[in-house]
C-alpha cells in the first residue's frame, strides 16, 4: 500500500510577521516624521524660489488714492525703478521712504498682491492755510514744504515763529467767529516773536492786535466797524487796537479837512485817527 504524499509545512514569512509586530503608535511616529521630512522639502524649495530675483516679478504697479496736487508722472518716476523686481524681496520700507520724499504726499501704503501686483496707496497733503512765505500748513496743523503757485492767493496765511500750527489754526478760526457776521475775510493771522497778533483783512486794512485782551480788543473793533469805519474802510491802511480805550486807525489818503482828532463813538470809547 502506497504511502501518501507529505504536505509541506508553509514557512512562516518573517517579514510579515515583523511587519505585525509594529505597534501603531509607532506606525503614527512614522507617518509624521515622513510628513515632516515632505513639508520641509517643500518649504526649502518654495523659499528657493522666492528668493530667486527671475521669480515673481512685479509685472503691475497700481496707484491709488484721491489726487490733486501730485502728478502720476511723479510717483511713477520713483515706482517704475522697482517694476520687475522680485515682489517678495521687495523692500517696501525703502519703497515708502522714497514716496514720501515727494513734497505733496503725506503717507504711503502699500500691499502686495500675489503673485505679481504691487498696489500704492497715497494719502495726498491737504493745505488749508500757508504758513509765512514758504511753507504750507495740513488740516492737521502739520506744517511741510511745496510748490505753492498753484494755489497763492486761495488759502489764507498764518504764522507763529515758534511753529505752533495746530493752535495758530484754532486761534485763527476762534477770529473768524469774533468776526462773525461782518463783511470781512481775514485773511492772514500772524503772531510776532513778543506774542502780538496781527491780523490783515482781505482788501483791507491791517489789524494790530496786541498780546493780551485780544478778543475784548476785536470786540472793540467790530462795534467801531459797525458804527463808523465799514463805509471808510477802502482808505484805512492800519487799524491798531492796542490801546486801553479805542483804537488808532491810519488812513491811505488823508480825508479832506481831516486832522489828527480824537473822536468818540458810542460803545467804543475814544478813537484815535491819524492822518
Amino acid at each position: 500500500m502506497a504511502t501518501p504524499p507529505r504536505r509541506k509545512t508553509a514557512k512562516p514569512n518573517h517579514a510579515s510577521f515583523r511587519l505585525a509586530e509594529v505597534s501603531p503608535v509607532l506606525w503614527k511616529l512614522i507617518a509624521v516624521l515622513v510628513v515632516g521630512v515632505m513639508l520641509l522639502a517643500g518649504s526649502l524649495g518654495v523659499r528657493a524660489m522666492l528668493n530667486n530675483p527671475e521669480n515673481l516679478s512685479i509685472s503691475r504697479i497700481d496707484l491709488q488714492g484721491e489726487r490733486k496736487f501730485i502728478k502720476d508722472t511723479e510717483l511713477q518716476a520713483v515706482t517704475d525703478k522697482y517694476q520687475q523686481t522680485n515682489l517678495y524681496l521687495l523692500d517696501v520700507n525703502v519703497l515708502e521712504t522714497e514716496l514720501k520724499a515727494l513734497p505733496w504726499v503725506r503717507g504711503v501704503s502699500l500691499r502686495k498682491a500675489w503673485p505679481d501686483r504691487l498696489i500704492v496707496g497715497i494719502e495726498e497733503q491737504h493745505p488749508v492755510a500757508f504758513w509765512g512765505r514758504e511753507r504750507l500748513m495740513n488740516k492737521y496743523g502739520e506744517l511741510f514744504s511745496a510748490d505753492l503757485s498753484s494755489i497763492r492767493g486761495l488759502l489764507p496765511t498764518l504764522y507763529s515763529p515758534e511753529d505752533k500750527g495746530r493752535e495758530i489754526a484754532e486761534r485763527y478760526l476762534q477770529v473768524k467767529e469774533w468776526l462773525k457776521g461782518l463783511p470781512l475775510e481775514v485773511s492772514e493771522l500772524t503772531e510776532d516773536v513778543s506774542g502780538s497778533w496781527r491780523l490783515k483783512i482781505k482788501d483791507g486794512p491791517e489789524v494790530m492786535i496786541g498780546s493780551e485782551d485780544q478778543e475784548r480788543r476785536i470786540q472793540r473793533f467790530r462795534v467801531g466797524f459797525q458804527q463808523e469805519l465799514a463805509k471808510k474802510l477802502g482808505n484805512i491802511r492800519r487799524v491798531d487796537l492796542r490801546y486801553t480805550n479805542g483804537f488808532a486807525v491810519e488812513w491811505k489818503k488823508s480825508p479832506v479837512g481831516s486832522r489828527e482828532s480824537t473822536r468818540r463813538f458810542a460803545g467804543v470809547s475814544d478813537v484815535k485817527e491819524r492822518t
